[in-house]
C-alpha cells in the first residue's frame, strides 16, 4: 500500500516513537513515554498532522505466530474459510491477520497461510484511543517482524534460512525468514544496556544465550534441523556489536554470523546515522514507509476514516487527471484549428496568385475564332467520334493467330468491314452454312472477308477441303468471333451444278486450291 506522506508510529512496552514519512524518506523521529503525560503530548502532536494518514507498528512480546494448511480455494470461500479460522484462534484479541505464503508440492496443493495476532489488545488501546480522538486517519497495524522481511530484501538474505537480529526499543528481536517469508519472531525484553553495548556490560554472554534458545525453538518447530547450519545476521546499528558477532562465530555449532554495520544500513535504507543513535525504532519505521506489510491487523471499523480520506484522494487524482486530459485536449483543439487556419489561408494565398497568373496568361491570348459553346460542342463531338472508331487490328489479330498454326494455308486477300455483315453469293448455295443472326438488323458488326489457299495443292481435293474445314473450325473456336461461313470452296459441291473442264488440269496460279470464308467478329468489350 503506497499512501505517500504519511506518520508512523512504532509501539512498544515503555515508549512509543512517532516519525515522519515524506518524500519516500523518514525525516524525523519522536519519542514519547508510555504514561499519561506521553499520551497527550502525542495526541498533540497528531492534531498538529492531523490531515495525513498514520500506520502502527507494535514491538511486543503479545504477540503469536502460528502456521497452517488450509485447502485450495478462491473468492469469497477463502475469504470465509480465513476468517473463521482467525475467529477460531484469537477470540479475545480484534487485532489478527493472516498471509498466504504459497502452496504445498504435495498432491493436494493445500495453501500455507501464516496466522498472526496481537494476543494483548489492551497494550494498543491506549495509542489507539489518542488516535481516535485526534481524528486522523488510521491506515493499519502490523507486527513488527512483518516488516524485517523488507529488511532481509534490502541486504540480499531474504532467499537462504536467515535468523536476522536486531535491537529495539522493547528489547533484542530474532526473526527467522526463509524464502523471503517470515516463519517465526521472538522477543526477548533486555536492559538497554544489553542491547546497545554488550562488549561493555557483559551482555555477550546473554545474546549468544538467546541465539541459542532460538535455535532450540526452531527445533521444536521443525523449522531447522539439529545438525543444519544456522545463518544469522546480525544488525548492528551502533557499531557496538563486534564482540557478539565473535562469539557467535566461536560458538561452532554450526552457526555462520554477518554483522550489518550502521553506514551499510544508512547506505541501503531511507533514514540518516542520527535517527539511528537517537532511537533503535528508526529503523523499523523505515522499513514500514518502504513497503507496508500485507497482513494488516486493523479491524475494519478503526480504519473508516482511511477509506474515506482514500477515496476522497482517489477523486481528487481522478478529477485531475480528467481536468488535465481536458485541457491537453483543448490545446490540441486549438493548435488543430490554428494550423486549419494557416494552411486554409495559404491555399486562397496561392489559388488568388494562380488566378492572377490565369488572366494574365489568357490576356496573350489571340481572339478566338468561334463561341466557346461552340468550341466545347466541336470537342465532345470529337471525343464521341473517338470512342466509337474501330479499327481491323482485332480482326487482323484473329486471322493471324489461326493462320500462324496452320502453316498449309497461304492468304491471298482480307477484306474487313465495320457496319452491314458481308454477304456472298456462293453462300446461298445448297449445303452451305448460313451466318449466325448474332446482331439485330442494321447494327454495325465487325465482318471480314478472307481469300485464301491451300499451299502446295497437288490435286488431291479431298485433303484440302479437310484443311480447309479445319481452319474454318479453328476461326470458331476463337473466343472474338461470332460465326465462320465457308463461302466458296475449290470444288463447287453442289449436286445442281455441271461439270466442265479436265480433272487434270492445273493453274499456275494456284486457282484450284483457292477457298473463301466470311467470318463475323463479336461486340468488343468495352
Amino acid at each position: 500500500m503506497a499512501i505517500g506522506e504519511r506518520l508512523l508510529l512504532c509501539v512498544g512496552s515503555a515508549q512509543a516513537t512517532l516519525g515522519h514519512w515524506r518524500g519516500n524518506r523518514l525525516v524525523g523521529c519522536e519519542t514519547f513515554a508510555s504514561d499519561e503525560d506521553g499520551l497527550r503530548r502525542l495526541g498533540i502532536a497528531l492534531a498538529a498532522d492531523r490531515r495525513l494518514p498514520i500506520q502502527a507498528l507494535v514491538d511486543a512480546v503479545e504477540e503469536d505466530y502460528r502456521a497452517e494448511l488450509l485447502p485450495h480455494v478462491g473468492g469469497r470461500e477463502r475469504t470465509a474459510m480465513v476468517q473463521r479460522r482467525l475467529r477460531q484462534l484469537y477470540r479475545t484479541s480484534p487485532y489478527h491477520a493472516a498471509v498466504r505464503q504459497g502452496r504445498q508440492a504435495d498432491q493436494r496443493r493445500d495453501d500455507r497461510y501464516l496466522f498472526a495476532a496481537l494476543t494483548n489488545a489492551e497494550l494498543f488501546a491506549p495509542w489507539a484511543e489518542v488516535i481516535e480522538q485526534a481524528g486522523i486517519a488510521f491506515a493499519g497495524l502490523y507486527l513488527l517482524p512483518l516488516v524485517m522481511t523488507s529488511l532481509a530484501e534490502r541486504l540480499g538474505i531474504d532467499r537462504a534460512p536467515t535468523l536476522v537480529i536486531t535491537a529495539t526499543a522493547s528489547g533484542l528481536r530474532q526473526t527467522f525468514i526463509e524464502d523471503g517469508q517470515l516463519r517465526v519472531s521472538r522477543l526477548t525484553p533486555l536492559a538497554r544496556s544489553a542491547g546497545r553495548s554488550a562488549a561493555d556490560h557483559g551482555g555477550i554472554d546473554m545474546l549468544v544465550e538467546e541465539v541459542g534458545n532460538t535455535r532450540i525453538y526452531l527445533e521444536a518447530l521443525k523449522l531447522r534441523g539439529r545438525d543444519d547450519p544456522l545463518s544469522v545476521t546480525l544488525v548492528d546499528i551502533d557499531d557496538s556489536l563486534q564482540a557478539v558477532a565473535t562469539a557467535l562465530e566461536q560458538q561452532g555449532n554450526n552457526i555462520h554470523c554477518v554483522r550489518i554495520g550502521a553506514a551499510t544500513l544508512v547506505q541501503k535504507l531511507p533514514l540518516s546515522a542520527q535517527m539511528l543513535a537517537d532511537t533503535p525504532d528508526a529503523l523499523a519505521l523505515a522499513l514500514l514507509g518502504l513497503r507496508s506489510p500485507s497482513a494488516n491487523l486493523a479491524p475494519a471499523p478503526s480504519m473508516r476514516r482511511f477509506r474515506v480520506l482514500a477515496t476522497q484522494r482517489w477523486l481528487h487524482a481522478a478529477t485531475g487527471a480528467i481536468g488535465a486530459l481536458g485541457i491537453a485536449f483543448s490545446l490540441v483543439n486549438v493548435w488543430q484549428q490554428n494550423q486549419s487556419t494557416a494552411q486554409a489561408e495559404a491555399r486562397q494565398t496561392e489559388t488568388l496568385r494562380w488566378q492572377a497568373q490565369y488572366v494574365a496568361v489568357t490576356r496573350q491570348f489571340p481572339a478566338a475564332p468561334a463561341p466557346l459553346e461552340t468550341l466545347q460542342r466541336t470537342v465532345d463531338a470529337a471525343r464521341m467520334i473517338a470512342a466509337q472508331t474501330r479499327t481491323p487490328e482485332r480482326a487482323f489479330a484473329v486471322v493471324s493467330a489461326a493462320l500462324d498454326a496452320q502453316s498449309e494455308i497461304g492468304l491471298r486477300r482480307l477484306t474487313w468491314r465495320l457496319g452491314e455483315p458481308m454477304a456472298d453469293s456462293d453462300t446461298q448455295r445448297s449445303g452451305a452454312p448460313r451466318p449466325a443472326p448474332g446482331q439485330p438488323s442494321g447494327a454495325r458488326v465487325e465482318s471480314i472477308a478472307i481469300d485464301a489457299e491451300v499451299l502446295g495443292f497437288s490435286g488431291d481435293l479431298r485433303t484440302a477441303i479437310a484443311n480447309i474445314e479445319g481452319f474454318a473450325q479453328r476461326l470458331r473456336d476463337d473466343a472474338r468471333v461470332q460465326s465462320v461461313v465457308i463461302a466458296r470452296l475449290p470444288l463447287n459441291l453442289n449436286p445442281g451444278a455441271s461439270l466442265s473442264g479436265n480433272t487434270q488440269e492445273r493453274t499456275e496460279q494456284g486457282g484450284g486450291s483457292t477457298f473463301r470464308l466470311l467470318v463475323q467478329l463479336r461486340k468488343a468489350s468495352s
